[in-house]
């Protein structure tokens, strides 16, 4: 802690600096990402054709938000907080109170433990594709995020080479299990619901599915099969060696992502831990293991 209140002093107290301006905010930002990050969470709560971004911020929290594209509604439900506008200047807000925020960036610093809602108008449920255009990530924040997904990369060695060895053992080939992987025409979006998820570029492989928020352990994730359809839940998850989840099936054939264990979620702005399954345990489950139910793949 002490070196990221170093960090951000040598930043703030050049003489130029002015957290009015877009490069003020953004050197504050990358003298906080060069240090260990304040965990926060963030909800996503869908339904009536609305968006709501649910964030949690400790105390004692700098906050640099990413820069809205668009005029929205704000709604602090929870705490206090100091807020420093796109113009310079400081506003207090304390819980409850609701107003429409212009486009741009803010800072804020939280007096005590605040919840801070953004509602936004939309019929999707794609997290990722909604903070594509409802936010704008400056290049160092891109960087960062690129920097620590090929530093973890090296890390899931030991997954990608179990992957291998439960594709030997289940009875299938890899050419099989990449195409039904790919196969999408049973494929919905996530339904009406609150997710502490959100897709995005995994270490292990392609893409994968990341925590928001913490999960506690047995909780359920997220739907993966809903009257026969997969949601991104359902094709979406990684394979890994020690995995965070597990596979529930009711009676009705719907299938459900399960937190085998407390899965942890985001610090400063960077997705949490990567949701994972044993593949294993899903083939099996659906009565795949051993090369059975070939006709799957035939309708791929």
């Amino acid at each position: 802690m002490e070196q990221l209140i170093e960090a951000i002093n040598s930043v703030a107290t050049k003489p130029d600096f002015d957290l009015s301006t877009t490069d003020s905010k953004l050197a504050l930002a990358k003298a906080m990402l060069g240090h260990e990050q304040t965990p926060n969470s963030i909800i996503h709560r869908f339904g009536g054709g609305l968006y709501i971004r649910e964030a949690y911020y400790p105390k004692d929290t700098l906050i640099v938000g990413q820069e809205h594209l668009s005029e929205h509604m704000n709604v602090l439900l929870k705490g206090s907080i100091n807020v420093i506008d796109g113009d310079g200047s400081i506003q207090t807000l304390t819980a409850p109170y609701m107003f429409v925020a212009k486009a741009g960036s803010k800072v804020g610093y939280t007096l005590e433990d605040v919840v801070w809602q953004n509602i936004y108008v939309t019929s999707s449920t794609d997290v990722e594709y909604l903070e594509s255009v409802l936010f704008k990530s400056p290049d160092i924040f891109k960087q960062h995020q690129q920097d620590k997904l090929t530093l973890d990369s090296f890390k899931h060695e030991e997954d990608r080479q179990d992957f291998l060895n439960m594709v030997k053992e289940s009875g299938w080939t890899l050419e099989d299990i990449e195409l039904a992987s790919k196969h999408r025409e049973d494929c919905i979006p996530f339904p009406d619901g609150s997710y502490s998820i959100c897709s995005g570029n995994s270490p292990i492989e392609g893409k994968g599915m990341f925590s928001t928020a913490v999960i506690k352990q047995h909780s359920i994730i997220a739907p993966m099969r809903l009257g026969g359809c997969r949601t991104p839940a359902g094709y979406l998850i990684n394979h890994s060696k020690n995995p965070n989840a597990i596979v529930f099936k009711n009676d009705l054939g719907d299938m459900f992502l399960v937190a085998l264990r407390d899965i942890g979620g985001m610090a400063g702005g960077s997705l949490g831990e990567e949701i994972t399954l044993d593949y294993r345990q899903v083939m099996r489950l659906n009565n795949l293991w051993k090369g059975t139910n070939k006709c799957l793949l035939e309708s791929h």
